[in-house]
């Protein structure tokens, strides 16, 4: 499985992560927190691609669709993603 980059965004505030972003943009509220789940917060499977392509915009790498199945959070997203990047030696420092 490719490994993700590090994220980095202009956009995104230092409080906010890609994935929050992306959340928030796709499901079109603003309340969400990074411990959000997709799936209870209104997301259905229809919308992972439009959530996948979001976040590709954002951090310029397209991750699997099936990770929003696995890790439902912002939160859990980026765990995962931050523990693919160590086991591969890709972390930024």
């Amino acid at each position: 499985m490719p490994v993700p980059p590090s994220p980095a965004s202009e956009d995104a505030s230092a409080d906010e992560s890609l994935w929050l972003r992306a959340f928030k943009d796709v499901l079109e509220l603003d309340d969400l927190t990074e411990d959000s789940d997709f799936f209870q917060r209104g997301g259905y499977s229809l919308l992972i691609p439009q959530l996948i392509s979001r976040y590709e915009a954002l951090a310029g790498w397209r991750p699997p669709a099936r990770l929003v199945f696995e890790f439902g959070s912002p939160r859990e997203l980026e765990r995962e993603m931050a523990a693919r990047r160590e086991a591969t030696g890709t972390a930024s420092s």
